[in-house]
């Protein structure tokens, strides 16, 4: 399975409203960042949701196994959009 670019991939989910850190209640319109992975037999599988106070914009220490990214994001009607990644970690950026 080939990788999709990540922003695509993601643009569109539909995700819950609560902040997975600080158990805030997100509207529409209201800024959100997300953490997500790829797993090569799914594509990319969004992990975490967080409330614009919350999200972090860099990932600080990658993982050996896995592509990761962080991200931007409007939270549009249960769904992202307007998504923008702020950062990825690659398998082969390693440790």
């Amino acid at each position: 399975m080939t990788v999709v670019e990540p922003a695509k991939a993601i643009q569109g989910t539909r995700v819950g409203r609560i902040c997975d850190r600080c158990n805030r209640g997100l509207c529409t319109g209201d800024a959100s960042c997300f953490y997500a992975t790829w797993y090569a037999d799914t594509g990319w599988y969004l992990r975490r949701l967080y409330c614009g106070d919350c999200g972090e914009s860099t990932i600080e220490s990658g993982t050996a196994d896995a592509d990761e990214v962080v991200g931007e994001a409007v939270f549009w009607n249960h769904q992202l959009a307007g998504v923008r990644i702020t950062d990825r970690s690659r398998p082969e950026d390693g440790e």
